[in-house]
């Protein structure tokens, strides 16, 4: 199942930082128009160098669905970001 939400957490090290929530469902349901354009070029685009279109596609809906549970923080002397997907 592809994520559906996440979340940041930004702040100064050492000092709780603000969250902010991120609805990935909506950004989803905002980039099925754009989605309806993009797959007629990656149809093209793969008859053009002999792959398989359906296992090209399989493969990014199966990257994206390997994004779920992924657990980033960047952290320095002055400054920390952390991004959970859920």
């Amino acid at each position: 199942m592809i994520p559906v939400a996440g979340a940041v957490r930004i702040g100064e090290t050492g000092v709780h930082g603000f969250r902010l929530s991120i609805p990935f469902l909506v950004l989803w349901i905002l980039l099925v128009p754009l989605l309806a354009l993009i797959v007629p070029v990656v149809f093209v685009a793969a008859a053009c160098v002999l792959v398989n279109p359906f296992k090209a596609v399989g493969a990014v809906i199966g990257i994206l669905a390997a994004l779920k549970g992924t657990h980033v923080e960047v952290a320095n002397d002055d400054f920390s970001m952390l991004l959970n997907i859920f």
